[in-house]
């Protein structure tokens, strides 16, 4: 996964200030928190979320500069 859309979906899940994140083999996305509380979040939790970023991004690409 690109790595902007995941910090993306990382910040929509636990808050902008995130002390370090990883996405493991099997989906399941492992988040520390700005309280440096583990949160684990398992691919079904965050998938719309993969849905609206992938959205955007296409968004951005196509934009055209006036």
């Amino acid at each position: 996964m690109e790595a902007e859309r995941l910090k993306s979906i990382v910040e929509a899940l636990a808050g902008p200030d995130v002390l370090n994140y990883a996405l493991k083999e099997d989906g399941v996305l492992v988040v520390i928190d700005q309280n440096g509380q583990k949160r684990v979040y398992l691919p079904t939790t965050y998938q719309h979320l993969m849905r609206q970023s992938q959205k955007s991004t296409k968004m951005v690409k196509g934009a055209k500069d006036d």
